[in-house]
């Protein structure tokens, strides 16, 4: 066996059809939802994601899986690469004003080393200084770095260029353009940067790369940009289901991970979460078991008076149990957020989608500038890239089952502070249909995570 490698696709080339069916096989994946698909019901479509096709071509981002699993069976292909592959000159990566971590400089290295992957890293370990590194290392290369939001892009920016003093740092997105020859940009306005970075981009990073792989728009990003030889993904929540996963590693190659959330903890370097699950009472009386699941939370989380009533409990005895409290509330909708500030009032302040940069920036100083305890509520855009140190309680008022959205929201609050080592975080045990496997769901991704979980 033979495989052909190139840039973005690979060819497996192979005398024996069998051995590349069972490989087709074995990279094919049952698509949720098939069985409403028009085309499955009809027999035109088989209902699965091929991840290799029946010329043996598939995303270069996998041939590490692939040569693992053909090992397996004692074959060891000849690998022939179209582009070149020898080592080439890097820059020092050490970034003045920053010590690395061990676990730091493990993945810096391994990322310049392999040219292509996934840097997974906890939210809270310094995913924003590796990328730094690596960006210092691979100069002056012509680089693109993709967002899917402008809040990360823009923290981003000033961190580059004013935290770590570098030049040629451009960006874009919807509202704002700087050239540069090393482009941050949201997948959202990634035309404007075509002409210009498209054929000579030597170097593509993705920040959240987990939100990259699913939707035509992200895919085709991240599939994109020919010459980039080094391709690399940042995220502390890789998906796990394996189309989104195969999506992922097939742009980028596989996933690096050499410290987890609990080492960090135990290591002093985040803080320990101590984490309280509120058991609610049933009051549904049986009526939700014929109601939808979005007229379920609709009723029972966001307009749930007794659920939000023990939020308001919980918000006034922290304020009155730790002076300068900053206290975090997540909410899945904007009704459910404005109710919430509107019920807990005085120094609560909540923020949306449709707040501009520099509004959120202006609510986040407040809350952190309070003489006395403050209140900040968001929605999805509180859950990834706010760095709010100061944060000491943080109630997931949201229900839902999503391991990523769970982890990615308590990383918000782990990060160290000098006024902290400890930090609170709050969540419920639903018990009507649906909220209840979803609660369970949490509480077992906590625990999966290695953190210590208490049913009050």
């Amino acid at each position: 066996m033979r495989i052909e490698v190139d840039t973005l696709k690979s060819k497996i080339h192979t005398d024996n059809p069998k051995l590349l069916d069972a490989l087709i096989s074995l990279y094919s994946f049952n698509v949720p939802g098939r069985e409403f698909s028009p085309a499955y019901k009809n027999r035109h479509w088989d209902g699965k994601q091929h991840f290799i096709n029946k010329a043996g071509v598939f995303r270069t981002g996998l041939l590490q899986q692939l040569c693992t699993d053909l090992k397996k069976i004692d074959c060891v292909p000849e690998i022939e690469y179209t582009v070149p592959t020898e080592d080439i000159t890097l820059s020092e990566y050490g970034i003045e004003k920053f010590t690395l971590y061990d676990y730091q400089e493990e993945l810096i290295q391994i990322a310049l080393k392999e040219k292509r992957g996934v840097v997974k890293s906890p939210t809270g370990s310094g995913k924003t200084l590796i990328m730094a590194a690596i960006i210092k290392a691979l100069s002056p290369r012509k680089m693109v770095v993709l967002f899917n939001s402008k809040q990360l892009l823009t923290q981003t920016y000033e961190f580059l260029t004013e935290t770590c003093d570098m030049q040629d740092i451009g960006l874009c997105f919807g509202e704002g353009y700087i050239y540069g020859d090393i482009m941050l940009c949201t997948v959202q306005s990634i035309e404007k940067i075509l002409d210009t970075h498209l054929d000579g981009t030597e170097v593509l990073m993705i920040d959240e790369c987990h939100e990259f792989c699913q939707g035509k728009t992200t895919l085709a990003a991240i599939n994109s940009f020919p010459k980039a030889t080094y391709r690399i993904g940042f995220s502390a929540t890789p998906p796990e289901d394996p189309i989104r996963l195969y999506n992922l590693q097939g742009a980028l190659g596989q996933i690096w991970e050499v410290v987890k959330t609990k080492n960090l903890v135990d290591q002093g370097t985040l803080a320990k979460p101590i984490i309280q699950l509120i058991r609610m009472p049933y009051t549904a009386s049986g009526v939700d078991m014929d109601m939808p699941y979005l007229d379920v939370y609709e009723e029972f989380i966001v307009h749930n008076e007794g659920r939000n009533n023990k939020i308001k409990e919980l918000v006034n005895e922290i304020k009155k149990n730790t002076p300068k409290a900053r206290i975090l509330i997540l909410t899945k909708s904007l009704d459910h957020g404005r109710s919430l500030e509107n019920l807990l009032g005085g120094s609560t302040q909540f923020l949306e989608g449709a707040n501009s940069i520099g509004e959120r920036y202006k609510a986040i100083s407040r809350f952190r500038g309070y003489r006395e305890s403050s209140v900040l509520i968001g929605t999805k855009i509180l859950q990834t890239g706010i760095n709010i140190e100061e944060i000491t309680h943080f109630i997931n008022a949201r229900g839902m089952k999503s391991e990523i959205a769970t982890l990615q929201a308590l990383g918000r609050a782990l990060r160290r502070h000098p006024n902290k080592s400890v930090v609170f975080i709050y969540d419920f045990l639903d018990q009507e249909k649906y909220l209840k496997n979803h609660s369970n769901e949490r509480m077992k991704f906590y625990r999966k995570e290695g953190h210590e979980v208490n049913v009050l």
